[in-house]
């Protein structure tokens, strides 16, 4: 059903909605006698009530009535009436998806929801921005009405102005909505139209993720670009420093995380580069962005001690017992999985797991992982910084033979620093329990055979993928 008939068939039954009442408040009321002297069985006029010629009964049916209350009363129809209410009760219920699921807005045009969503709509739930985005979404919105909408994204309005997070609340649902119905879906090339959101500054937020020292940033780059767009950011701090990763906003793993200058503090600059490259065409650098360094609230190191022992190496071991996920082609093409859940026996009550996890061909290091979280009955989320990989020995690994499964190995070993990063400022959000209080950290070192899943396929996109530092 397109629009219009849609439109038509919305105010079609409203009108019949109403007509059904029109009818049944008549047939209630009833016809009213207005001095007429009727029969109540055939309503056959039976004359005026005189003195010489006063009769009740009927001449054409033969109905004798009661009393002179029975011919001088109103007709009314019940039977009319119980079919027109149960008319409009039908219709109504016909209508709810459309009236009460989708709102009042889903009764109007789509040229009247893109004039007014700009003005009026607060991007909530049935207002008319959310209508307008439930159309595009379902394709009932023509191609030249989804580039109208387009335009009202990248533009936003005087109260909420791109990026801003005012801007974010009230035009993301319409901004995916766009984007799917404009990107192609895979089947076929992006719409040209979506390099207008190219228009749209990126949002970048700074938090802080540990507290240790050097300290963590956590960073994400909030952006609405079009399919096939990749970037590179590159963060520039006060002591001239430089952090560079690969930026795919489509990827998993929202955020990166990154180590700062062992001398950094709160209020120093901090400037974005984003250069992005859309389509195979020539890359474009938007002006930088310049962010000051979050409060830096900084734990002091604790007084606890190197733990170590065969119960806790064989509990390390079986973390990373389902071992290693290769793909037969993408970037990074490995995918460590582990099982931090193994160490929340008792043995592990108050130690800060802070593990590198190194892969091994013939004792040397194809690729590294850095991982933490709180052991014992903390149960913390574990964190980690991006993987480094050698993209020739994951290809090797990928062809390896099982005759030459020996030639790998994981080595887990245990690092100091890495676990006190798990000693989050107070307040910070996802900070692990403080009871039991941490003793210690774990400092064992365990070597074991690689369990590899080869899978063919392309990798899962990672959101952020570390490049070479420049500095």
């Amino acid at each position: 059903m397109n629009e219009l008939a849609a439109w038509l068939l919305s105010i079609g039954a409203f009108a019949g909605v109403v007509v059904c009442t029109v009818i049944a408040a008549k047939s209630l009321a009833g016809d009213g006698a207005r001095g007429r002297r009727r029969c109540p069985k055939c309503w056959h006029e039976l004359g005026p009530a005189t003195h010489a010629g006063r009769t009740l009964q009927c001449t054409e049916c033969g109905h004798h009535a009661a009393s002179e209350g029975e011919v001088t009363r109103a007709r009314r129809q019940p039977i009319r009436a119980t079919l027109a209410i149960s008319g409009a009760v039908l219709i109504i219920a016909a209508m709810r998806v459309r009236l009460v699921d989708r709102g009042v807005w889903s009764m109007a045009p789509t040229s009247v929801l893109l004039a007014v969503t700009p003005r009026f709509s607060d991007g909530g739930y049935r207002s008319s921005g959310w209508e307008l985005a439930w159309r595009v979404r379902a394709g009932t919105a023509s191609d030249a009405q989804v580039r109208d909408a387009l335009d009202i994204f990248v533009a936003g309005d005087d109260d909420a102005r791109p990026p801003s997070d005012a801007w974010r609340a009230k035009y993301r649902d319409l901004g995916s909505a766009v984007i799917a119905r404009l990107g192609g879906g895979g089947a076929g090339p992006a719409d040209p139209a979506l390099r207008k959101l190219f228009a749209i500054p990126p949002a970048i937020k700074l938090a802080v993720a540990a507290g240790s020292t050097p300290a963590l940033l956590a960073l994400d780059a909030d952006v609405w670009w079009p399919p096939s767009t990749d970037a590179q950011l590159t963060l520039t701090f006060a002591d001239g420093s430089t952090r560079a990763a690969e930026f795919h906003p489509d990827g998993r793993f929202p955020s990166l995380i990154v180590e700062l200058p062992h001398d950094a503090k709160a209020g120093d600059p901090v400037t974005c580069a984003l250069t992005y490259v859309h389509d195979g065409a020539a890359p474009v650098t938007l002006a930088p962005q310049s962010l000051t360094l979050p409060t830096l609230v900084v734990v002091p190191p604790p007084k606890w001690e190197a733990l170590d022992d065969d119960a806790m190496r064989h509990d390390v071991s079986l973390v990373f017992a389902e071992g290693l996920s290769v793909w037969s082609q993408g970037t990074p093409r490995g995918g460590m999985r582990f099982n931090a859940t193994a160490t929340t026996g008792e043995i592990f009550n108050g130690v800060a797991v802070g593990l590198r996890v190194e892969l091994l061909e013939e004792g040397i290091v194809r690729r590294t992982s850095r991982m933490w979280w709180p052991g014992g009955s903390a149960r913390g989320t574990p964190m980690w910084l991006t993987s480094i990989e050698d993209a020739s020995a994951m290809q090797r690994l990928f062809d390896e033979k099982p005759e030459g499964a020996w030639r790998w190995k994981l080595r887990v070993t245990g690092d100091e620093r890495l676990a006190r990063y798990i000693l989050k400022p107070p307040g910070l959000q996802g900070a692990p329990d403080a009871d039991p209080p941490l003793r210690g950290w774990f400092a064992g070192t365990v070597e074991v055979p690689l369990a590899v899943e080869r899978m063919a396929g392309p990798s899962p996109t990672r959101r952020w993928k570390v490049a070479p530092r420049a500095n």
